[in-house]
């Protein structure tokens, strides 16, 4: 999108999950001047298939399920500037507006690693089956 609309803010919602899976093209971004911004939610896990591990093996999110689910804790802010970018990082909510802020006045691609907890799930949109804890 971003090479699309070169002199437009483009800003990229990811997972630690999705996010690994495109780790190396920070490295172009930052060598072409592609300047998005990439926010990623950093929970180290899979967190919205922990309920489908749950039920499908009795996982225990805290021990031996996690392994089905978790990913270990990375500081992808640091990773980015490792890469050539700019890493952010975001450890409590009140910093994500002067950070995103920061981060488009940067002019250069910026990863905002943003920290959040396995536990926190989205809302759901869909009602289908659901197990006892609601999930």
């Amino acid at each position: 999108m971003k090479c699309a609309l070169r002199d437009t803010p483009v800003v990229c919602f990811a997972g630690d999950g999705g996010f690994y899976y495109h780790l190396a093209e920070l490295e172009t971004a930052a060598r072409y001047g592609i300047n998005a911004v990439v926010i990623v939610n950093n929970n180290g896990a899979l967190n919205q298939e922990i309920p489908h591990f749950d039920r499908a093996y009795g996982g225990d999110p805290d021990e031996r399920g996690r392994e089905m689910w978790g990913f270990s804790r990375i500081n992808f802010a640091t990773v980015a500037e490792s890469l050539g970018c700019v890493g952010m990082r975001v450890e409590e909510p009140a910093q994500m507006a002067p950070t995103l802020e920061a981060a488009l006045a940067a002019r250069r691609p910026v990863v905002i690693d943003v920290v959040t907890d396995h536990r926190a799930f989205s809302p759901k949109t869909w009602t289908g089956e659901e197990d006892s804890k609601g999930h």
